[in-house]
C-alpha cells in the first residue's frame, strides 16, 4: 500500500509555522525550505522508509504517530513513537546518507515529505537555518534520553501512567484518553510485554485509573496520577 500524496495546502502551511523548526521564521524563509515538499498520509503499518535505504527525503510529523524501529536477528526494537512536531530521517541532510533505522505509520500518520537535495541546497547558504535544524535535532535527542532514563528508573506502572498523561494536554481534573495505536505496540514502546501493561493498568486503579473497552482509559485525577509517576519507588 502506498501513501496518499497531496500538495502543501494553506492550513498545513500555517501548522508548520507553529512548529519549533519554523516558529518565528519569516514566511518567505519557510516557503523556501518547504517549497518542494508534499503532504503524505500513511495508513497503519505502511513504511515511510526502511533501514539502509538512500535518505532522499526528510519528514516532519504533522498528525498521528510513526514507529521508529530497528530489526536485528529477527527481533524488532522500537526506538521511538514519534508524533508532531518530530523531524525524521535526519540522514537526508548528508549527501549519500542512508536511513539508520526503519519508520512506519502506527495507526496512521500524516507527514510533510521534503526532498533532501532541495533542503540541503538551502542549508548550504543559510547558516541560521542550519542552526535551527540542529536545535530541533537536539530537542528530539533530549526526549529520547529522557525515555531511556524512564525505562531504567521507573516501574512498569509509572511508565504506563506517564504514557497516559502524555495523551492529554490537561494537567488537573479528570480526563478520558484513548491509546492512539495498538496496546501491544504501546507495550513494546514502553519496554514491557502486553501482559505487563495489563497488570500495570490494574495497579493504576489504586490512583484512579480505569481501563475500559476500545482502548479507552478514564483518569479520575490527573494530578494524583502525575504525583504517582514522579515519586521514587522502593
Amino acid at each position: 500500500m502506498t501513501p496518499t500524496v497531496q500538495a502543501l495546502d494553506p492550513e498545513t502551511f500555517a501548522q508548520l509555522r507553529r512548529m519549533p523548526l519554523f516558529l518565528g521564521l519569516a514566511e518567505d524563509d519557510t516557503r523556501i525550505l518547504v517549497g518542494s515538499a508534499s503532504v503524505q498520509f500513511y495508513p497503519d503499518s505502511v513504511p515511510l522508509f526502511d533501514r539502509g535505504m538512500p535518505a532522499d527525503r526528510l519528514f516532519l510529523v504533522l498528525d498521528g504517530h510513526v514507529e521508529i524501529f530497528l530489526d536485528e536477528n529477527n527481533r524488532r526494537s522500537i526506538l521511538e513513537m514519534a508524533k508532531s512536531p518530530a523531524m525524521l530521517g535526519e540522514a537526508a541532510l548528508f549527501t549519500d546518507g542512508r536511513y539508520a533505522n526503519g519508520a512506519r505509520a502506527a495507526g496512521h500518520a500524516r507527514v510533510l515529505a521534503i526532498p533532501a537535495e532541495a533542503f540541503r541546497t538551502v542549508l548550504d547558504t543559510r547558516f541560521d537555518l542550519t542552526q535551527r535544524m540542529l536545535a530541533t535535532m537536539s530537542m528530539r535527542l533530549r526526549g529520547m534520553i529522557t525515555q531511556i532514563a524512564e525505562l531504567k528508573l521507573k516501574s512498569a506502572a509509572q511508565r504506563v501512567g506517564g504514557f497516559l498523561l502524555g495523551l492529554t494536554e490537561s494537567r488537573d481534573g479528570r480526563a478520558v484518553v484513548k491509546f492512539p495505536y495498538d496496546k501491544r505496540l504501546a507495550a513494546d514502546y514502553l519496554g514491557m510485554t502486553a501482559e505487563s501493561l495489563s497488570r500495570a493498568l490494574q495497579r493504576l486503579s489504586a490512583v484512579g485509573v480505569k481501563s475500559r473497552a476500545d482502548n479507552v482509559v478514564e483518569i479520575a485525577d490527573l494530578r494524583q496520577l502525575h504525583d504517582f509517576c514522579v515519586e521514587d519507588e522502593e
